[in-house]
């Protein structure tokens, strides 16, 4: 496999990294860690001389405005070595391992989505099914109730119909009566 590095830095850089990267040359404060597959490179540096206590850093490959926009392109291993949460430094197989790792969950991921996705549609089709049984079901009931019910309301209609009360045509009648027989109750009356 070929160096990914060769791509974003020319061989005297490459070779001055290398060299940056020796602790066994005196007076020296800062040392080269490694890159990422973004070529960001890490440095460990002191301020004080005191190599006990050294700090970390990450120098972008690339500069932006923002400091912040240069988490976009660091890795988790480099971050957890950046935190200390980690002893050594990642390598770039390491890295590499890491990158198909997430994109092989990015394709389970969406796997796993298009199956609950389908599982979804499907579950949405059986109740659209059982929704039309039960509305098929309710529309026959109601004509077999229709049906059922049909001659006692045209019974009711007729006798309605037989009654027929129109009450102006009763106060058009009484006028002349007594208005206080009028109003009173008769058994017997309707």
């Amino acid at each position: 496999m070929s160096d990914p590095m060769r791509s974003k830095y020319p061989m005297w850089k490459l070779a001055l990294h290398k060299f940056q990267a020796r602790r066994d040359i005196p007076f020296r404060r800062k040392f080269f860690i490694g890159y990422d597959l973004f070529g960001n490179t890490y440095w460990e540096f002191t301020i004080d001389g005191n190599l006990q206590r050294l700090r970390r850093k990450m120098e972008p490959y690339k500069e932006q405005l923002f400091k912040v926009d240069y988490f976009s392109t660091v890795p988790p291993p480099w971050l957890q070595w950046l935190r200390r949460t980690r002893y050594d430094a990642p390598t770039l197989q390491e890295l590499i391992e890491e990158q198909s790792r997430q994109e092989r969950i990015k394709l389970l991921a969406q796997n796993a989505d298009a199956k609950w996705y389908n599982a979804k549609l499907k579950l949405d089709e059986e109740q659209r099914l059982k929704l039309a049984d039960e509305i098929a079901r309710s529309e026959q009931e109601a004509q077999s109730f229709k049906q059922k019910y049909a001659s006692e309301t045209e019974k009711e209609t007729e006798k309605e119909k037989d009654v027929d009360v129109d009450p102006w045509k009763q106060s058009e009648e009484s006028k002349n009566e007594d208005p206080i027989q009028s109003t009173s109750i008769k058994p017997g009356s309707r």
